[in-house]
């Protein structure tokens, strides 16, 4: 029996809807089965639409809403239930979501193993309430400044330290590598580094390895150059004694001469630069070295070449293949030598601070629970959920890496043997996450992972996000593409070539029937100049000018980049050409644009520097120019007639000392009120958005000003602040388009680079004396990888980089749904994204017939190309009642940002007599007891469940230490407690029976006041038959009290259909009131 579904689901095609029905179906079939199902999807934007899709849905086809019919629909063709039924249990299911949320179990990949984790803790040895940290590059480089500040002279990552520093020196390079240190010990938090420290580990704790290994290494780098060298040299000499010079041979210089003074020079790794055509037909022919007057047989020219030169280029370039193979591969060893042995430092260090501070690694929680599965009963691992887990859905699942894989293989596999319901949904195509480890492989091989009888691949084809033009142009760019990547990688390995082929196999997309030809695509290619950014901008403001005249909406139009650099060229060009213009972006959107924030940043920097006149100046223009309200030139003519002090607040400059005596905290609320900072409009979100990051700071370190301006320099200044606008132009990355829709799409500056020569690959070596290390982190770069022992490590990271860079246009170009208007450049490199749209766009031309194309074969002019000319009538916007309340649209809620000065106000206790008398017991003091012993039951009982939890109730109360006292001793409570439980009347309460919530809030509306009411029953017990609110009291019966229960029940009455009992219980007097 199949029990695992694959759904390959391409971009509009319905992925999110045919995951809601499925998720609906299980609840249709069992309104309990959220208990046990678990989906997970990649991000929190996800993860939220997703509850929201399953929640509405459940109460559209409850109410019987047209908007859910589809869902309706789908669900009667696949279940046997009737209309009736599916809407009662819809119901159901709805209202035990609601009032269970805590099982609604749709969330993140991070999230779910972040709570096995959790409930792991004692196995792992890690403490329970240890804090979860996302900041990998914060932690390494505080780890990395902690390792200098403890460096001695007797200490070896001292001498290591000092080693690479001389290196670099005879280099050429800066004697300075902290920088480099810090960034190369990123690498610590890799999954490729972490399945090999352990074999690192054990090679550099060998004496001297390194040290040798090293040698070994520059003495085969050595020796190639040399063997080469005296080969360039044997040449030399050979004609110099037989009195030809250069200029003897055909070609000259630029012939086999060429080739020879090369290898002097040193340059012998690239075949393609060193061996040349010239030289290749000299390998083979004496008539290649010789012009035609010496090309005869008898002649000396033509016997030296015959007898010695010939036979010495076929052994030289012999041994500069074996030569440059070596060489190549010693150098790209060596390369991060220095760094690799200082990882298991900087590692150490970040476990002990982590230690120190009580927390613990995202990123490390997938190696440490795949490191205890390994070792353990894998059941055993997810039965600590806490949740007997029977169905599994996972989303997005070509952005899974794979050690998540291997973590959630094994949940799935249990699942699986117990026939419950298992689905993964992705898209290889839409894998763009490999910087994060995602692997589009895992999606493009899943059929292999698993026995083929239990599972079934289905196919999401038809595209119902997209106009039809749209649709059909990225049906034949995509085939294009796919085929002029194939045929490149065809060249370097096949194996690979026929993966990303299987990859892009279901790119063509069907199409609704009742689509009509709408839609529209242009491409524009400008020729390469000087001022190619200033048209490519000026293009994208006039792109949108047309757009806005044909009647869109700014809201209905997203640019989308690249890169983040990007977006602010952009927002800044519309700010001075287009200030009119909205652009919303939240990666616009840092804390260092904010002006407030800017201030508190300057002052605070002031304060730790007082001698820094530039931070002084920065802090007296901003406060005259943001808060005073001069201009730049007022500010400037007030800076010649005055010291910077006198344009600071006065209360700023007399109060230096004491706000140096502050809390950073309350340093920063301080600077807030003096410099009259709420002045400055819009900038209550970032404030508060900077004040969350300085809590959080002073929970973690020592809180010191200086410290905090230097995590303020190195990471928070770009703290993206959420943009709730959402009635302007989106201007996004691609990476952050992904699973979005938006009307008209802008992609400019479609011309990245396919690969970049700064990012590390780690490699196993497998020919000695290489292979002494398990795996070398070396640099990406296709010369040198290619003509070493890393060639087919290269080819594999040049093929994830062309399926990247394939599915980011891929991401990109299917998010338009009425227009997509795409800018690059024409004669770009062969390896950037606009040689393939050049490339591709003639064929696309071609054979989308009623295309246009101009400019293609000028170099001169820009290239355009259009298809389609109809867009959709502009929608007119009618504001409707929406018939779901899990639709409704949130309204934004005014916030401001007020200080006020703390105060501290008097109150005199009445207990003073308990401190300075000691005598008889008097009423008063029975009445303060009886009320004390009344606190601590009402504490208890909102612990407890059942009577079996006394004992654990009463310890945590112990831990306060506030517990007992010479009237309330431990023995007299246990008493009472006892007495009271063991009443036949309430000891049914205290059972295993019931469903308890304890001290639970109940909301409702209140129409009369138009406010949200909290009322919260001391006890609440469910079971399936009825429900028992019970209120605890331990003072005189009220009238009152019956009315507040009354209340509860009737706010039950409305949540639930069981009958419902309302008790007071009186405690002292165990008196027991029913209530009606």
């Amino acid at each position: 029996m199949e029990n695992l579904t694959v759904y390959k689901a391409s971009a509009g095609s319905g992925k999110t809807f045919t995951l809601a029905v499925e998720y609906i179906k299980l609840l249709v079939a069992d309104p309990f089965a959220f208990r046990k199902t678990l989906a997970v999807t990649f991000t929190n934007k996800a993860t939220e639409e997703m509850k929201m899709r399953i929640l509405s849905q459940l109460y559209g086809i409850a109410h019987q809403l047209p908007s859910s019919q589809p869902y309706l629909k789908k669900i009667k063709e696949e279940t046997t239930l009737s209309d009736a039924q599916i809407r009662e249990n819809a119901a159901l299911a709805l209202r035990l979501l609601i009032h269970n949320y805590s099982y609604f179990r749709v969330e993140t990949i991070d999230a779910f193993f972040q709570t096995v984790l959790r409930n792991l803790a004692k196995e792992l040895d890690l403490t329970a309430n240890l804090r979860l940290e996302l900041n990998d590059n914060q932690v390494e480089e505080e780890a990395v400044d902690m390792l200098i500040e403890e460096l001695n002279k007797t200490s070896r990552l001292l001498h290591w330290i000092l080693e690479y520093i001389q290196d670099n020196m005879a280099d050429d390079k800066s004697w300075n590598v902290i920088a480099q240190i810090k960034k190369f010990g990123m690498n610590i938090f890799k999954d490729y580094y972490k399945d090999h420290r352990k074999q690192l580990a054990v090679v550099f704790q060998e004496k001297d390895f390194f040290k040798n290994y090293t040698a070994r290494l520059r003495t085969i780098r050595k020796t190639a150059e040399e063997t080469m060298k005296k080969r360039g040299e044997e040449f030399f000499e050979i004609i110099e004694t037989h009195g030809v010079s250069v200029d003897d041979f055909k070609s000259k210089k630029s012939g086999v001469c060429g080739y020879f003074k090369k290898l002097m020079e040193g340059d012998f790794v690239d075949s393609e630069k060193v061996y040349n055509a010239t030289a290749a037909k000299a390998t083979e022919s004496v008539d290649a070295w010789l012009t035609k007057a010496n090309a005869v047989a008898g002649n000396p020219m033509y016997d030296l070449v015959e007898t010695q030169l010939m036979p010495l280029l076929q052994s030289t370039e012999s041994e500069r293949k074996r030569q440059a193979l070596l060489y190549a591969t010693a150098d790209l060893t060596l390369q991060h030598l220095n760094q690799l042995r200082l990882l298991e430092g900087i590692e150490n260090k970040v476990q002990a601070i982590n230690r120190e501070v009580n927390r613990f690694m995202l990123s490390d929680t997938q190696a440490l629970l795949q490191a205890m599965i390994d070792h353990q009963d894998s059941p055993f691992i997810f039965e600590k959920i806490g949740t007997q887990l029977e169905n599994i859905m996972i989303d997005e699942f070509q952005d899974t890496s794979t050690v998540q894989w291997k973590n959630f293989k094994v949940l799935l596999l249990e699942t699986m043997s117990r026939k419950g319901m298992n689905m993964i949904v992705g898209d290889v195509k839409q894998s763009i996450y490999r910087w994060r480890a995602g692997d589009w492989r895992l999606l493009n091989n899943i059929e292999a992972q698993f026995n083929p009888k239990m599972v079934t691949e289905k196919s999401l084809k038809t595209n119902y996000r997209s106009q039809r033009n749209i649709i059909a142009f990225n049906n034949t760019f995509f085939q294009k593409a796919n085929q002029q990547l194939h045929a490149q990688l065809q060249e370097l390995d096949e194996k690979q070539a026929q993966q990303v082929e299987r990859a892009y196999q279901d790119v063509v997309q069907e199409f609704p029937a009742h689509k009509e030809a709408l839609g529209m695509v242009e491409v524009t290619l400008f020729p390469k100049s000087e001022d190619y950014e200033a048209q490519m901008l000026a293009s994208i403001v006039d792109k949108v000018d047309a757009l806005l005249q044909m009647g869109v909406q700014e809201k209905d139009i997203a640019i989308l980049v690249r890169k983040n650099d990007t977006i602010q060229t952009i927002g800044d060009y519309f700010l001075q050409h287009r200030p009119d213009i909205h652009l919303v972006s939240n990666e616009a959107f840092h804390l260092s644009a904010s002006q407030a924030v800017n201030i508190i940043i300057q002052a605070l920097s002031v304060l730790d520097n007082p001698d820094d006149i530039l931070a002084k100046a920065s802090l007296s223009k901003s406060y005259q120019v943001y808060i005073q309200g001069s201009t730049f030139e007022t500010f400037n003519a007030m800076l010649q007639e005055s010291t910077l002090d006198k344009l600071l607040p006065k209360t700023f400059i007399a109060q230096k000392e004491q706000l140096l005596g502050l809390p950073i905290s309350e340093m920063v609320e301080t600077i807030y009120r003096i410099f009259e900072l709420q002045t400055i409009k819009g900038q209550d979100a970032y404030i508060c958005a900077f004040y969350d990051k300085l809590n959080e700071y002073t929970q973690d370190n020592i809180a010191d000003i200086h410290n905090f301006l230097q995590l303020w320099e190195n990471s928070l200044y770009k703290v993206s602040i959420q943009s709730s606008n959402n009635e302007g132009i989106k201007l996004v990355t691609i990476h952050k388009s992904k699973g979005l829709e938006y009307a008209h799409v802008l992609l400019p500056f479609c011309d990245w680079d396919l690969e970049r020569n700064d990012s590390i690959v780690w490699c196993a070596p497998q020919q000695p004396p290489f292979s002494d290390l398990p795996v070398v982190p070396i640099s990406y770069n296709k010369t040198k990888m290619l003509h070493s022992f890393y060639a087919k490590d290269y080819i594999q990271e040049y093929v994830q980089n062309s399926v990247d860079n394939l599915n980011l246009l891929y991401v990109a170009f299917t998010r338009a749904e009425q227009g997509l208007y795409v800018f690059s450049k024409k004669g770009d490199k062969i390896n950037s994204r606009s040689k393939l749209i050049e490339t591709c766009l003639g064929e696309v031309a071609k054979e989308l017939n009623t295309s246009q194309i101009t400019g293609e074969d000028d170099a001169q002019e820009a290239t355009y190309f259009k298809f389609g000319d109809k867009l959709p009538a502009a929608k007119i916007e009618v504001k409707q009642k929406v018939d779901n309340i899990f639709l409704t649209p949130a309204e934004n809620i005014p916030v401001t940002i007020a200080h006020n000065d703390a105060q501290v106000s008097f109150r005199q206790s009445n207990s003073s007599e308990a401190f300075l008398q000691k005598g008889q017991e008097t009423e008063t003091d029975k009445q303060k007891g009886y009320i004390q012993l009344g606190s601590i039951l009402h504490a208890i009982f909102s612990k407890i469940r059942t009577q079996e939890d006394v004992p654990n109730a009463l310890r945590t109360l112990e831990e306060t230490g506030v517990l007992y006292d010479n009237i309330i001793t431990k023995e007299k409570l246990l008493a009472l407690l006892h007495q009271r439980l063991t009443d036949p009347r309430i000891a049914p309460w205290f059972t295993n029976r019931w469903t308890i919530l304890n001290e639970c809030t109940i909301l409702r509306y209140n129409p009369d006041t138009q406010r949200t009411e909290e009322r919260r029953p001391d006890r609440v017990m469910m079971d399936e038959q009825k429900i028992v609110v019970v209120d605890f009291k331990f003072g005189t019966p009220h009238a009152e009290h019956q009315r507040q229960v009354c209340d509860y029940i009737q706010l039950l009455s409305e949540m639930h259909p069981q009958p419902i009992e309302g008790y007071l219980w009186y405690i002292f007097s165990n008196q027991i009131i029913p209530v009606k």
